[in-house]
């Protein structure tokens, strides 16, 4: 061996005379300064490699700067050292130096090590829920956003100290800001804060404060019922959560110790609570809703306890606001009655009241409002077109007196059939029979008028969002008819329609009737609401057989009690139109000829 490192050494001190050097070989490649062959004759091959020197990244970076931690930009290495190449033990591969990038470079194949900052603590967020002796879950990690000047690998690790880690390494492919999500391991050993301390490439991370970790005690026993959950707050697509959006929920505790309900996401949100139960019984807790809805349609949360007894589970729903609407009146808001739900009428106050149809946290139904075109009672044929079929709004209210013709009955034809709404309360037997004969494509359907004004006409027991909705349960009860009579209709097909009264007028001793009149209907394929009496929506005072829309000082839709010609009741006009018009709504959004507009 001393032998071969003396040739060695004599080789490399007269190299410059003799421009190549052989080890093992006397005929060294041409184009090489220095070669060394495998073998030493022809007959023994030396099993042998040359040994590069070996340093770990730490030792390769003292070598590259003045002080790597104090200050990693201060270079040692010089133009002169381009191509130094070393052995890297911390990645398992050469490296060879690039003074041009100022970096060590990988031979295989990697970026080398990525540069990037962060806000520390701003941009550290810690997720989850940690309790003494619990193992961590895929729930708990932390998030951090990195602003990324040089791609290449990156390891960012945040110590507890207290029996669990967080950690993330991986490659930066490009320039740009990412957010980096480091899994936790281990399980907290003692309840109490604790503070991570940050380390991202090698390099402590100077945070003030440091981010912290609440450890909690261990669980404790307790039960949730969804049922008496209460969601509060304004949900509205694409805009962020915050602390107003929260589920209330009752708690019935049987054993203390910390507890942690979350709820999966859905549609980009979510809610969360944790604590720490200090006392036995019932309780109630708010949890917390975070992230940004990126749907329209109502979502269902599961909440999952981790009560000591066994996971529980229970859902609760999250109805969404529905964007504003736009809505076409026709008919007559005449002296205020409201036939139309004109503005200053009880029917429009109604259908504009925050309480009843607004944004607002004690909106009954959850809804941004709408923009009203009034259509008065003569609308051109033009018009009609333009806003039915052309530039199509999204629901229809028709009052008392107007009288479509065949080519408006065309129109709303065609309008409804592309999934436009229409709430139509009509008594004109001309104008109902030419649209009905249309819609179900029918001639001998027929209309006629019956009753009188008081007239009661009772509700059916069906189930529906019309006589069982938002504003109250219908089933069963009664309206009433305005000031003069009742339009019906002969031979709709039944199949295809859910009838909400016939012609039976309860005001009566006999309410009498005649088989296969229908006086209100819902369509069952359609968006059409049909009520056979203009004045449906009609208010004007405290008579019994007249203007039997009623609603109290904030506007919600009310009883008007005492109705009726001869037996009376209370009649329930405004609350069946206040459901319609939830409904309405809803059908818009959802299923109506704009809806892919959102």
């Amino acid at each position: 061996m001393k032998k071969i490192i003396f040739i060695l050494f004599s080789f490399l001190i007269i190299s410059p005379l003799i421009a190549q050097v052989g080890i093992n070989t006397s005929t060294p490649e041409k184009n090489t300064l220095l070669h060394v062959s495998e073998k030493m004759d022809d007959q023994s091959i030396i099993k042998k490699g040359i040994m590069i020197p070996r340093l770990t990244e730490t030792e390769r970076d003292e070598l590259t700067y003045e002080n790597p931690l104090a200050n990693p930009k201060v270079l040692q290495l010089q133009a002169s050292d381009n191509s130094l190449l070393i052995y890297n033990t911390t990645e398992d591969c050469y490296n060879y130096w690039n003074f041009i990038e100022q970096e060590w470079k990988s031979l295989c194949g990697k970026l080398g090590k990525s540069e990037f900052t962060f806000n520390c603590p701003t941009d550290v967020a810690v997720f989850g829920t940690y309790i003494e002796g619990k193992e961590v879950t895929a729930n708990n990690y932390v998030s951090i956003k990195v602003n990324v000047t040089k791609p290449g690998d990156y390891a960012i690790f945040a110590i507890s100290g207290n029996g669990y880690s967080f950690s993330s390494t991986g490659t930066f492919l490009e320039k740009g800001t990412y957010t980096v999500r480091l899994e936790a391991q281990g399980t907290p050993i003692e309840v109490g804060t604790d503070a991570l301390s940050i380390s991202a490439n090698g390099i402590d991370v100077e945070c003030d404060p440091l981010p912290e970790v609440n450890v909690l005690t261990a669980a404790a026993t307790y039960s949730i019922n969804c049922r008496t959950a209460i969601v509060n707050g304004v949900y509205k697509k694409g805009i962020a959560l915050d602390n107003s959006n929260t589920i209330t929920l009752t708690i019935q505790v049987s054993k203390l110790g910390s507890y942690d309900i979350t709820s999966n996401t859905v549609d980009g949100i979510s809610f969360r609570a944790s604590g720490t139960f200090t006392t036995i019984g019932q309780q109630i807790i708010q949890l917390i809703g975070n992230g940004t809805p990126t749907s329209i349609e109502p979502k269902t949360v599961t909440l999952l306890t981790n009560s000591a007894d066994g996971e529980a589970s229970c859902s609760v729903k999250i109805t969404m606001t529905i964007p504003v609407k736009r809505l076409l009146t026709i008919g007559s808001g005449e002296n205020g009655f409201g036939y139309n739900f004109s503005g200053n009428a009880a029917s429009g106050r109604m259908i504009s009241a925050q309480d009843n149809f607004g944004s607002i946290v004690n909106s009954l139904v959850k809804s941004e409002g709408f923009t009203r075109i009034n259509g008065t009672s003569l609308p051109s044929i033009s018009n009609l077109q333009n806003w039915l079929i052309n530039d199509p709004v999204d629901i229809v209210v028709i009052g008392f007196p107007w009288t479509m013709s065949e080519a408006e009955a065309d129109l709303f034809t065609e309008y409804l059939s592309k999934k436009g709404v229409v709430l139509a309360f009509s008594e004109s037997n001309v104008g109902n029979q030419r649209l009905m004969r249309n819609i179900f494509n029918d001639n001998t359907i027929t209309s006629g008028t019956v009753n009188a004004a008081g007239a009661l006409y009772k509700l059916p027991l069906l189930n529906d969002k019309i006589v069982n909705g938002p504003f109250g349960d219908l089933r069963g009860k009664y309206w009433g008819e305005d000031a003069s009579f009742t339009s019906y209709l002969q031979g709709l097909p039944t199949n295809e329609i859910d009838i909400y009264s016939t012609d039976s007028d309860y005001s009566q001793n006999n309410p009498g009737g005649t088989a296969g009149r229908v006086t209100a209907f819902k369509h069952k394929s359609l968006h059409l609401i049909w009520v056979g009496d203009g004045g449906f929506n009609s208010n004007c005072g405290t008579s019994n057989t007249i203007c039997p829309f009623n609603v109290n000082g904030s506007n919600r839709p009310i009883a008007k009690p005492n109705y009726g010609r001869n037996n009376r009741a209370d009649v329930y006009n405004s609350q069946f139109t206040a459901n319609a018009f939830a409904w309405a709504i809803e059908q818009a959004e959802f299923d109506g000829i704009n809806s892919f507009k959102y």
